[in-house]
């Protein structure tokens, strides 16, 4: 007996790191078009993507209002410009209508440098539903008593080539970890030097769902700075020595071969 419901069992997530998405998967869009899913990874922008549904209860509007909080506080990266996010619904029986309710909801919350048109709600059948949730080892059950599906809350950071890079577990999403993610997602095309180095020194930690300083790497940075910062103070001090005077190496060249002189003898 594990103490979980038998329809509960079956939620989890096996992630699929370094794994490739289905490019070729058929779904619609908000505005009723039929979207290849590979149109929306251009080999520029990394993608966030979510697996939801309009009529779930909760979680969905907890995962997407914490979703859209920490991307709306996120510094220097801009959703539309920088990158995407992909929200698709898990219920085949979602309609157009309902979805583009659903992100205009949602979009009305973000500030004005974060463009709605690079939030992309879709719907599909069960067949792309199913095939692009197996894809990243997002598993999920429908419930027929309630009407409702049970599944977790995971958003899937996925590279511009789309390429699994990462999985954050949570409904409330920290902006610093939002754009970290980004950035590795991205390949280095997003952030800053600055941000290049966090990533170096820092490594994800999945129980804490965040990115953690990595000892190792940050003492073997200080140790080289600090062979560096010895080698800069010792310079000066080489070039600033007098030059010897050419009358003490006379002398030095004189006493030389009078010694050299006298052995001979």
């Amino acid at each position: 007996m594990t103490g979980v419901p038998e329809n509960a069992q079956s939620i989890k997530v096996d992630e699929k790191l370094g794994k490739d998405i289905p490019r070729e998967l058929l779904f619609v869009n908000d505005r009723g078009e039929p979207t290849q899913l590979g149109k929306l990874f251009d080999g520029k922008r990394p993608v966030i993507l979510t697996l939801n549904y309009s009529d779930c209860p909760g979680l969905c509007i907890a995962q997407l209002n914490g979703l859209t909080e920490g991307v709306s506080e996120m510094f220097g990266l801009s959703l539309g410009p920088d990158f995407q996010m992909v929200s698709i619904s898990i219920d085949p029986r979602e309609t157009t209508e309902k979805v583009a309710k659903t992100k205009a909801r949602y979009s009305t919350l973000l500030p004005r440098e974060h463009h709605a048109s690079g939030w992309h709600f879709l719907t599909g059948d069960a067949k792309s539903i199913a095939s692009i949730a197996e894809s990243v080892g997002f598993k999920y059950s429908y419930d027929a008593k309630s009407n409702r599906y049970n599944h977790g809350s995971v958003a899937v950071l996925i590279s511009p080539q789309g390429m699994i890079t990462r999985y954050l577990y949570s409904v409330k999403f920290e902006p610093e970890t939002l754009r970290l993610s980004l950035v590795e997602a991205s390949d280095g095309k997003l952030g800053t030097t600055s941000d290049q180095f966090l990533l170096w020194c820092f490594h994800y930690n999945p129980e804490e769902n965040r990115y953690s300083a990595d000892a190792k790497r940050i003492l073997s940075f200080a140790a080289g700075a600090f062979v560096l910062m010895g080698v800069g103070i010792s310079i000066p001090f080489w070039f600033s020595r007098p030059p010897a005077k050419a009358e003490a190496v006379d002398e030095l060249l004189e006493s030389s071969t009078t010694s050299s002189s006298s052995a001979q003898d």
